[in-house]
């Protein structure tokens, strides 16, 4: 078999600006010329483009098949195993990604369309709760933070629903300009808390570590809600340490 350039793109479903870029690196180069003086692929180049394509689908990087191509130093059964490892890690990214996306759909069908602010600020809630689940576990029991981050779709839904209505429920408290610290806006963050599976005196009396530590997802939200809603929870946090005879 020899074929040139455009012939051969065309046999392996390819394109010239492809095999053009992979000459260039050094990583399939022809070895023949006729008698035109075209450059001609082979049956070696042929069996070298496959093995290319194949490595390019275990996810490796084209400079680091050439190498492997080449040297005889590299171990293609470890690299086997590494390969598998990144491909995993990779599936297991997408997949949250479509879970996040799925959850986040289903939010936008229940409660019509959201701000751009609001979408990306769910978005994160839900991409990040891995996170904090890792924080969570320095302090509760596994059964309380499944609880407070569920892992079932249906707990899942719920927990995106009291996300949504929570922040719905903060804006709209700011721009009636309610206090932090009045009865309407404690009031209805009681009953909101209270929908959160995990007794409200076990996170009151949480260290003083794990709010430094979710401090930092407190950035997510707009600087003046922020700011809004840490005075309501510390107002919250307070009453019911008062209630406890602190």
């Amino acid at each position: 078999m020899e074929l040139t350039v455009g012939k051969f793109a065309s046999a392996v479903h390819t394109t010239v600006r492809t095999l053009r870029h992979y000459e260039q690196l050094g990583l399939l180069v022809p070895g023949k010329r006729n008698e035109l003086n075209q450059k001609m692929y082979t049956g070696i180049e042929l069996k070298r483009f496959y093995n290319i394509q194949l490595l390019k689908s275990l996810n490796m990087p084209l400079e680091e098949i050439r190498q492997r191509l080449e040297g005889t130093e590299y171990s293609f059964r470890d690299m086997l195993e590494v390969q598998e490892g990144v491909l995993l890690d990779k599936r297991a990214q997408i997949n949250e990604s479509l879970d996040m996306i799925t959850r986040t759909k289903h939010l936008i069908h229940e409660t019509g369309d959201l701000t751009a602010e609001d979408l990306m600020l769910l978005m994160n809630s839900i991409r990040l709760e891995e996170d904090q689940r890792k924080i969570l576990n320095q302090y509760f029991s596994a059964a309380a933070v499944d609880a407070l981050m569920p892992k079932d779709k249906a707990q899942q839904t719920e927990l995106d629903r009291l996300n949504r209505r929570l922040l719905s429920f903060f804006r709209t408290a700011m721009q009636n300009e309610c206090p932090p610290e009045s009865h309407e806006v404690q009031t209805e963050l009681k009953e909101l808390l209270g929908r959160v599976p995990v007794s409200v005196n076990k996170l009151s009396d949480s260290n003083q570590n794990l709010v430094q530590q979710l401090e930092i997802y407190m950035g997510l939200l707009p600087a003046d809600m922020a700011e809004y809603v840490g005075q309501a929870v510390q107002a919250f946090y307070r009453n019911v340490s008062e209630c406890k005879g602190e």
